[in-house]
């Protein structure tokens, strides 16, 4: 019988993983003349980061395989009349591998990501959209603005979680 997929949120345990991941998700390769410097940083930007509690990554994993991925970082910008409260949140790496995309995964993933920022009182929250991930962006409620598209949580969206 099939193990339930599990999904749960990274740890400093987790470093080996993340860095591998989002090397992955950007295709730097070890060919790459910047590789070394980019694992590097990546390092040293999850560590930081887990730490000071300035990300959240959500891991998806299937038997403990880690087959999908999120990432949710925070920061303040200049208050505005669209944003009262300078509070940002930005989406990046989501990704699901191949064998498994069409299960709800990503969606999974996204739930929990934009939980997480709601959580912490964080009510505007970007990305870039990809071609395939525009469509799950926009059923979730994420509109389309220059350079990217927005989800703001003070519009009533909800999820059941």
């Amino acid at each position: 019988m099939a193990k339930k997929m599990n999904y749960r949120q990274a740890t400093l345990n987790d470093i080996d993983l993340l860095v591998f991941r989002r090397l992955q998700f950007i295709e730097a390769y070890e060919k790459s003349e910047d590789y070394e410097c980019i694992k590097e940083n990546c390092y040293t930007y999850f560590e930081r980061a887990l730490e000071q509690k300035t990300c959240d990554v959500i891991l998806a994993e299937d038997d403990e395989r880690c087959i999908g991925t999120g990432i949710i970082f925070y920061y303040d910008s200049v208050p505005s009349c669209s944003n009262p409260t300078g509070k940002n949140a930005y989406i990046t790496s989501l990704f699901v591998e191949p064998d498994y995309r069409g299960r709800g995964i990503a969606k999974n993933i996204m739930k929990q990501l934009t939980k997480k920022a709601a959580s912490r009182g964080y009510e505007i929250v970007m990305l870039n959209a990809s071609d395939m991930g525009k469509p799950l962006y926009e059923k979730m409620g994420f509109t389309e603005i220059r350079g990217g598209m927005l989800l703001d949580m003070r519009k009533g969206v909800t999820y059941e979680f």
